[in-house]
């Protein structure tokens, strides 16, 4: 029997099994994941120092104080952006009050605190805080996210050469919300 027609048949199968991918035969895996839970938007509240006291002289004054450095962390993972607010409440004392519009807050710097998201735009300031809350900051859309530090700031009060004589207080307060 003749069998000089299997030589070529066999060289046609040994040259099939090279042209088949070596990683096509050995190929196998299995899948991993991670789950990512987001976070919170929070800011830290500065502390407000006392402004000196004024002596009713006939003259106006404008008095200073230092507003304490602040946070805002957006540790949602949302990219959905933040702003930040500034307001006070009118200085009262125990029978008037100063104007409203006396107290200005000057404008911050910000920093990233660990993070290579895009930083917030500051608001050019100064800003005038005791007639409704004000916007000195915002991230927008895909941006601040992570940690940021604000720079301390200046507190001003006008304080009119007719003022009557009395304690007044006001509280300051920073506020960070969802949204650019």
């Amino acid at each position: 029997m003749n069998r000089s027609w299997m030589k070529p048949l066999a060289i046609a199968a040994f040259a099939l099994s090279l042209a088949t991918p070596l990683g096509a035969l050995a190929a196998t895996g299995d899948a991993t994941s991670v789950t990512v839970t987001g976070g919170t938007l929070t800011s830290t509240t500065p502390l407000a120092n006392d402004f000196p006291g004024v002596t009713i002289d006939g003259a106006s004054h404008s008095p200073t104080a230092a507003l304490a450095t602040f946070s805002v962390s957006d540790l949602t993972g949302t990219g959905a952006g933040w702003h930040v607010t500034a307001g006070a409440t009118q200085f009262t004392g125990a029978s008037h009050s100063l104007a409203v519009g006396s107290l200005e807050l000057s404008q911050p710097t910000v920093a990233a605190n660990g993070t290579t998201s895009a930083d917030p735009t500051i608001n050019i300031g100064p800003y005038t805080i005791d007639n409704g809350a004000v916007t000195i900051a915002s991230a927008a859309v895909g941006a601040g996210m992570g940690n940021y530090d604000f720079s301390a700031t200046t507190l001003t009060l006008a304080i009119p050469a007719d003022v009557y004589a009395d304690t007044y207080t006001s509280t300051v307060t920073i506020t960070v919300v969802t949204g650019p």
